[in-house]
């Protein structure tokens, strides 16, 4: 009770920690009033309230089952719950059972007075005095074998042979070779005197990629040896508790020693006589991700829901739920870990968590009704989440007909998986059905699969729509961090500029995140890609500040007035900038952040900066600013700012925000409340025209840079030759020749240009006329010293003022 009341101590304070941080790094969510936490009264009801369903179904049943135990928490472990040493060392042994003569079928009449042997392997050989059987497989081939210099007749696989012959350095002859149909029948000697003989049995998971193609079968200690068990109705016990000590059944010179070690080596000592070959083998073992000790299989009484029964429904539930990205092998994973999943064990033996709400009589019959389960939330409701801790059986059972001299509590607790997996029933109720779940690659095995389940069990559906599934952060070598490898990176030190103080800044690590973090694959954090991100946000932040500077005195019906007097480049801009709206929208819809991104820059770089921005300076600076062609400048300005703070805002909230309060037509305090341009509702008269003229003349300008390279462009005239059909195109954008004002010239960013008819595109410059405006810098003023007509008239508005 002391540990419940511990863990729910510890909860409570990391979730704070946790939303603290959360908070900070502007993760958009109702902190205060809609969090859901496992350990709430109304969870923990409705989790027992689900519990209880399950059961009345027939799907949640009581049985003796192999499960990962781990010694160290003394627990049943779920997969999800497990890690996995790539470099664990187990003693393995190659072990040999003599065969009892009189069941061989196979005929070694040159060798009858020897005894014959077959050969098995295994990495776990305090797993021996379980042992039961020898599987094998009726479609591999076998060879009866002479070892040099060794006594006996050996029986494996013949395509294991050869790798025998390696590790013992012996050269080995075989005699004959059978088909493995042809071992059925067989009997072996137990491995203690005095026990009666064990069988071969066949078996479809027996493989030649180790050992020796027979495979040792202890049901007790081994999933697919329990599988086989069961199919040949052969008696299952375990002879190890919870500690991973063996018991008084076992052999008494093991009883007490812990399996994982002195145990152990005691097998291996006992069999000396029988052991052929001894080696380290060095393999990828689970370990408890609690403890990171080893873990073991151990058959032992719990829960578990049954798979079988929902496993076709979920199956096919999965096949038409969206999963991004959709380039990943999230869906095959996820398909692949339900079809081979035998069962759920969803009971845990830990002394805090949901009780699995289970009385149990003499006989060890569980006792659980409707009566029992209101009394249990009336306890519920009024001493809390510790009730099955703190009350005895007595206590329990009262206002009930039960008798609780002859029952006992039971001390088992619902799996961590199945608290978070039935989490959709708290959240959404029964029916709802959540648009998304995020989390990482790990959750295949844990609350991906554990929601699905729970979800098709209670009410035949999926509990999401569409699942986003991310990869995990690793140093920059690809490893894992680890605190005892002193790799870690904390984001909030990457936020505080403690991990490189050139990189800072919340919206830094955020760009990080959405441009690397939306892929399966594991992310090397490196102070090269934060580095890059913070040159990307910096990139972004320069844009905008021009935006707002250009947009500094603009009055409230801008948008309205310029976008009557629109000039080609202008509708061309906002036709571009239609265009990357609908694309980015995609991309947010499809949770392709890394392409926003992409997209994001791309766009501010060609479009913004080099296509409109850098044609439009002259207008924007010189012209006087009611003017129509200015207004029309801004109001593209405008509707690029706002578009922008759009779809920088998911990603990057703090600039949007930051951005916003200096933007002179807000119309709220906070961008996130206001209402932004809907760039939908916007019309372009002729909006195909438009792209074909401006396509036409981005063309020729490209040309053009390449003949002005070097130059300075204002001060070149050109004549432009061209083919009748860009020529009438672009004569649109330079109706008269003798201008030094045209859409085209804008474009062109030269002095003048005269365009004629000619078969072919032909560029030339000629000299410049005109005398330098020393405001504009453009060749159009009349007189020496003097400004030209538009910018005396711009400054003579100002002054007016």
């Amino acid at each position: 009770m002391y540990e419940y009341f511990l863990a729910r101590k510890y909860a409570s304070k990391e979730i704070e920690k946790q939303k603290t941080v959360f908070k900070s790094w502007g993760i958009l969510a109702d902190w205060e009033n809609n969090c859901y936490y496992t350990y709430d009264k109304k969870y923990v009801q409705n989790q027992i309230q689900q519990f209880f369903k399950l059961y009345k179904k027939g799907l949640i049943y009581r049985d003796l089952k192999p499960v990962y135990w781990s010694p160290s928490s003394k627990s049943a472990l779920a997969e999800a719950e497990l890690e996995y040493n790539p470099n664990h060392q187990s003693k393995s042994v190659t072990v040999k059972l003599e065969l009892c003569p009189s069941t061989l079928s196979i005929d070694l009449s040159n060798h009858n007075s020897e005894p014959i042997y077959a050969l098995i392997w295994t990495t776990t050989p305090w797993t021996l005095p379980g042992n039961i059987a020898v599987v094998y497989s009726p479609n591999l081939l076998y060879s009866f074998v002479k070892i040099q210099d060794t006594l006996g007749v050996y029986l494996l696989a013949t395509e294991l042979v050869d790798n025998l012959s390696a590790k013992i350095e012996k050269p080995i002859e075989i005699i004959t070779t059978v088909k493995g149909q042809h071992l059925s029948g067989l009997k072996y000697k137990s491995l203690r005197n005095g026990e009666s003989d064990k069988q071969f049995l066949e078996g479809d998971h027996v493989t030649v990629d180790k050992g020796t193609g027979l495979v040792h079968t202890a049901p007790a200690y081994g999933h697919e040896d329990f599988l086989i068990a069961l199919k040949h109705k052969v008696p299952i016990e375990c002879h190890v508790d919870e500690h991973g000590i063996f018991m008084p059944q076992t052999w008494s010179e093991l009883v007490g020693l812990p399996v994982l070690d002195i145990g152990n080596e005691t097998v291996c000592s006992l069999l000396s006589d029988k052991i052929l070959h001894t080696e380290i083998y060095e393999h990828s073992y689970p370990y408890d991700w609690r403890t990171k000790l080893p873990v073991i299989v151990r058959a032992s009484k719990q829960w578990f829901l049954d798979t079988a029964a929902i496993k076709s429904q979920s199956i096919e539930c999965l096949k038409d739920i969206k999963i991004y990205p959709e380039i990943g092998g999230s869906r095959n994973a996820l398909l692949t870990l339900i079809e081979k999943r035998p069962y759920w064990c969803i009971s845990r033996q830990r002394s805090w968590g949901v009780p699995i709400p289970v009385l149990y009589d003499e006989s060890d019959s569980t006792i659980i009704d409707e009566k029992l389960l209101d009394q249990y939330y009336a306890l519920l409701e009024k001493t809390g989440q510790d009730f099955w801790w703190i009350h005895d059986v007595q206590k329990l059972v009262s206002n009930t007909p039960h008798n609780p001299e002859k029952l006992k509590k039971g001390l088992d607790i619902l799996d961590i998986w199945f608290d978070s997996g039935i989490s959709w029933s708290c959240v959404l109720g029964d029916n709802k059905i959540a648009d998304l779940y995020l989390e990482g690659v790990d959750q295949c095995t844990g609350w991906f699969q554990a929601s699905l389940m729970s979800s098709i069990a209670l009410r035949n559906v999926s509990p999401f729509k569409s699942l986003f599934v991310h990869g995990f952060v690793v140093d920059k070598n690809g490893r894992k961090m680890s605190k005892s490898i002193g790799n870690v990176i904390d984001p909030q030190d990457i936020v505080n500029g403690n991990y490189d103080k050139s990189i800072d800044g919340i919206d830094v690590l955020r760009w990080w995140v959405a441009k690397h973090g939306s892929h399966q694959t594991n992310i090397p954090v490196t102070k090269e890609t934060l580095n890059d991100s913070k040159q990307s946000v910096d990139k972004l932040r320069l844009i905008i500040r021009f935006l707002l500077g250009s947009l500094n005195n603009v009055k409230e019906n801008n948008f309205m007035h310029g976008a009557n007097h629109l000039r080609y480049l202008d509708k061309y801009m906002m036709l571009e900038l239609i265009s990357f709206e609908n694309e980015t929208n995609k991309l947010y819809n499809t949770f392709q952040y890394n392409k926003v991104c992409a997209k994001l820059l791309h766009f501010i770089t060609n479009q913004v900066s080099g296509l409109y921005v850098h044609h439009i300076k002259d207008r924007l600076y010189c012209d006087p600013i009611e003017s129509n062609d200015r207004l029309a400048c801004t109001a593209t300005l405008q509707a690029i700012l706002e578009t922008l703070l759009k779809h920088i805002a998911p990603i990057l909230p703090h600039l949007a925000e930051e951005a916003f309060s200096y933007y002179p037509l807000r119309r709220n305090t906070t961008f996130f409340k206001s209402s932004i341009m809907n760039l939908n509702q916007i019309v372009i008269p002729d909006s195909e025209q438009v792209i074909l003229i401006m396509e036409n003349a981005l063309m020729v300008k490209n040309k053009v840079s390449n003949l002005l390279q070097g130059k300075n462009s204002l001060e070149q005239s050109l004549v432009i030759a061209l083919p009748d059909k860009t020529f009438n195109l672009l004569k649109i954008l330079h109706p008269k020749n003798n201008t030094r004002k045209s859409d085209l010239i804008e474009l062109l960013q030269v002095n003048s240009i005269e365009l004629i008819l000619n078969d072919t595109i032909d560029i030339k410059t000629c000299d410049t006329k005109g005398i330098l405006c020393k405001r504009c810098r453009r060749w159009s003023a009349e007189k020496k010293d003097d400004l030209c007509k538009r910018c005396e008239e711009t400054v003579n508005i100002f002054y007016s003022k």
